[in-house]
């Protein structure tokens, strides 16, 4: 690993006598790759390092003089012990950085929100957790374009899709597709019962041209008439835009631009993302089959969250956490907590495949 790591580096430093010029895309991956590398490494020699100096204390330990003297020995015997909890500590991160890594975790993102069972109430809950989002972007400092909305006048929304744009934004935002619940008295409510509603998350990584090349006969565009409420945004020409992709049967149609071009290049933006997520679920299914290791089922059908308004609760089912602090949570301020739950859930899952395929 140290050689391979050595290579890189003298790759990317123009040293190496095997290898040309690099093209920017190459050079970009093999500096990923160093990055990559150099985390284990250096923990490996953390480790290392850390081993010599126990075996060093123990050496002391055994010494006589070391006995004789009691202020001593207590300060060897107190380093001993905090010099093998390191160990314990850097060796966990070292296995942790030995994880193979989702290469789409630092890819931009599209989001995608529909409302379901529940009707007006579902469509507002989508309008908050729409929002929770949009807080927790503001947050990291990520870029937020809204594609396409559908929402009435009353602040429900129908259906919203939204780029998101900025650093590791899938990695983040990943564990948040599937089926979210709220349990609330809606406003409309007079008899003070608690109804029960749902709306369905979708995380999709944003591919590049070269990961996903879509062929022009693979797509039937279809240019048609923007339709609205009426008034002044209702567009006069035929600017929206509808993708067919016949090998698969998906659909996506874009009409919130006024110009042609634009609501073209946002339905192809949306399209690579879809069939970029088909291939990578196809592919986890595969993965999936020969090991059950995952947080949750990953289905777009699964339960995965509720947000309880009367007991001020929000429950994630797949790792049982729950937090009372249901308006820090859709303010995005308390949503890492349960990132961050996922993501050690997801690793210590992994750990345990790799100790079974051994």
């Amino acid at each position: 690993m140290q050689e391979l790591h050595d290579k890189l580096l003298k790759e990317i430093n123009g040293q190496s006598a095997e290898v040309e010029d690099l093209s920017p895309t190459k050079f970009a991956e093999k500096t990923k790759q160093l990055h990559d590398l150099s985390q284990i490494t250096d923990r490996y020699g953390e480790v290392e390092s850390l081993i010599r100096d126990l075996y060093s204390l123990q050496q002391m330990l055994e010494d006589p003089a070391t006995n004789q003297d009691q202020d001593l020995l207590e300060m060897t015997q107190e380093e001993i012990k905090s010099t093998t909890e390191d160990i314990i500590e850097k060796e966990k991160e070292l296995l942790l950085s030995m994880l193979p890594t989702d290469t789409a975790d630092e890819a931009n993102a599209i989001l995608e929100i529909r409302a379901g069972t529940g009707g007006d109430e579902a469509g507002l809950f989508a309008a908050d957790v729409l929002r929770m989002y949009e807080r927790f972007a503001e947050r990291q400092r990520w870029k937020w374009d809204e594609i396409a909305k559908t929402h009435d006048g009353l602040g429900a929304i129908k259906d919203a899709t939204i780029a998101i744009t900025g650093h590791n934004v899938f990695g983040q935002l990943k564990f948040e597709s599937g089926v979210h619940r709220v349990q609330r008295v809606p406003a409309t409510e007079t008899q003070g019962r608690i109804h029960t509603s749902t709306i369905t998350v979708a995380i999709m990584p944003q591919p590049t041209d070269v990961q996903v090349h879509i062929a022009d006969s693979d797509v039937r565009v279809d240019v048609f008439r923007a339709s609205g409420s009426g008034g002044q945004k209702v567009n006069t020409t035929d600017s929206a835009i509808r993708l067919t992709h016949l090998p698969t049967g998906i659909v996506v149609a874009i009409q919130d631009e006024r110009s042609n071009q634009k609501n073209r290049a946002k339905a192809f933006t949306i399209l690579r993302a879809k069939l970029f997520d088909l291939e990578r679920e196809k592919l986890a299914n595969e993965r999936r089959d020969k090991r059950r290791a995952q947080v949750g089922s990953g289905s777009r059908s699964e339960k995965i969250r509720t947000y309880n308004y009367p007991q001020n609760r929000v429950t994630d089912h797949r790792i049982n956490k729950t937090l009372h602090e249901l308006e820090s949570v859709l303010d995005g301020e308390s949503l890492p907590e349960f990132i961050q739950a996922l993501r050690v859930e997801e690793q210590t899952d992994m750990l345990m495949a790799m100790n079974d395929e051994e």
